[in-house]
């Protein structure tokens, strides 16, 4: 696994007034706060596949976006709420999986799926230590 620096929260901030009409708002809250309270800051990450990250801006920044509150799970010995957030655009699209920590409100992983047209599809795993 490698450490990354992705400036992931700055694009998604960045996003947020142009999708916030898109999506269920409470869910969609919930995954911004658990973003910005976590941050990238120890992060592992794993890909297989086609490395869409790079192109995902674009998608953040015009495609539709949707979130969802899933169900509850332990996770290393923590409960969690898992959400599904989706990005759908004419670039492409992602579907990711997120899991917040009850207690802290962080991350604890995340399973993201890419699509992007003419270049391919891919995964990205990430996890993040239970203590920051």
């Amino acid at each position: 696994m490698n450490q990354i620096a992705i400036p992931f929260v700055t694009v998604l901030l960045a996003s947020l007034p142009v999708i916030a009409a898109h999506a269920d708002q409470a869910a969609c809250n919930k995954i911004m706060a658990a973003n910005v309270k976590t941050g990238s800051h120890g992060a592992q990450m794993k890909t297989s596949g086609y490395a869409f990250a790079a192109d995902t801006p674009k998608l953040y920044a015009f495609g539709d976006h949707t979130c969802v509150y899933l169900r509850d799970e332990t996770v290393d010995g923590q409960s969690t709420s898992v959400y599904r957030e989706q990005y759908t655009g004419g670039s492409g699209s992602t579907t990711a999986t997120i899991w917040i920590s009850k207690s802290n409100g962080r991350l604890l992983k995340e399973e993201q799926d890419g699509d992007i047209p003419g270049k391919g599809k891919g995964h990205i795993s990430y996890s993040w230590p239970a203590q920051p």
